[in-house]
């Protein structure tokens, strides 16, 4: 497989490819049962960005909450609190990226070119 990483999940196959040299990105897929809630997170380094792809979902950002419906873009800024929650009937499915700040991003590659 190289240098990626290839996850298959939930009931359609998605194919996420991760860079395993290169962590400024970094894919998932988020498959959310019905009534389940996500724990609460924070990424200090990196904003996330989230698509729902299916279903309903309630996200809390930075302790404001909002509905979130299929072919919807959530993005969070690098040090915000979130969580999001199966707010519909049926399961939810989300894709996530996290995307490293240019200062994370600059200090890896001065690490990846001390390592070279």
């Amino acid at each position: 497989m190289g240098k990626r990483a290839f996850v298959i999940a939930g009931d359609r196959a998605a194919t996420i490819a991760n860079d395993v040299s290169d962590f400024r990105y970094r894919a998932a897929l988020l498959d959310l049962p019905v009534g389940v809630q996500s724990p609460a997170r924070c990424n200090a380094a990196a904003e996330t960005q989230f698509m729902v792809d299916d279903g309903v979902v309630e996200f809390m950002v930075g302790g404001a909450a909002g509905i979130v419906f299929a072919g919807d873009f959530v993005r969070v800024p690098a040090g915000v609190h979130y969580a999001c929650r199966n707010a519909g009937d049926t399961p939810a499915r989300i894709l996530c990226r996290t995307v490293s700040s240019a200062a994370t991003r600059r200090a890896l590659s001065i690490l990846a070119g001390r390592a070279a």
